[in-house]
């Protein structure tokens, strides 16, 4: 009996083994479960962060340049603008110079007769002859279509200014003799007139040459 005692076999390395196994495999499982949840959710954090970086420096650079694009456009606008009243001014500064330059012009006259001068405007009555046809023409034919506002103004100091005509040379001189009217544009051109009737020291009824077209006023 004593020598069977001796020969039984302790279980105490079993048991050891048993707990060992169950303590990695809990382990294995802990961190498998660990890395599932914590690891992926580091992750999508870090992909929340960077995506949201992003989207922060787009927003941030699009109002930078839209401000550019915006800062392009008005100085582009502000140069237009600044152009035109350039162009507006030099305009209306040459106008301006034009009216006050003094007419120095040497008119045609007859020697030894008396000069005169007279003030009144004149319109156009609409007739107008073509000298090349024979036949009749419009006064947008001769003129353009500036001729419904075109007038002949004659000044008693001498000046006229014709704005039938569009171009600058549209003043000059005249004088009057003998119930004829001599005058000149500022570019040197005689106005071939024609009085066909006077009001006193005024003419009433007339008619002038411009190019190929006879105007009749009065």
């Amino acid at each position: 009996m004593a020598g069977k005692h001796q020969q039984k076999t302790s279980n105490a390395p079993l048991v050891i083994l048993i707990i060992v196994a169950v303590v990695v495999v809990g382990a294995i499982v802990g961190g498998a479960i660990f890395f599932m949840n914590g690891g992926l959710s580091i992750f999508k954090g870090e992909e929340t962060t960077v995506a949201a970086t992003t989207e922060a420096l787009s927003q941030t650079d699009a109002p930078a340049a839209q401000t550019t694009e915006a800062a392009a456009t008005s100085a582009a606008d502000e140069t237009v603008e600044t152009k035109a009243e350039t162009e507006q001014t030099t305009s209306a500064e040459s106008s301006v110079k034009t009216e006050d330059e003094p007419i120095d012009i040497a008119v045609p006259t007859d020697p030894d007769v008396e000069v005169s001068y007279f003030n009144a405007t004149f319109i156009p009555n609409g007739k107008v002859d073509d000298n090349l046809t024979g036949g009749s023409a419009t006064l947008r034919e001769v003129f353009g279509t500036g001729a419904a506002e075109g007038v002949l103004t004659f000044n008693s100091d001498g000046t006229f200014k014709d704005t039938l005509i569009s171009s600058e040379s549209n003043r000059g001189a005249y004088v009057v003799q003998d119930k004829t009217i001599h005058a000149t544009y500022t570019n040197d051109r005689n106005m071939r007139i024609e009085v066909t009737e006077w009001d006193g020291d005024t003419p009433a009824q007339f008619n002038i040459q411009y190019g190929d077209f006879t105007v009749y006023f009065g």
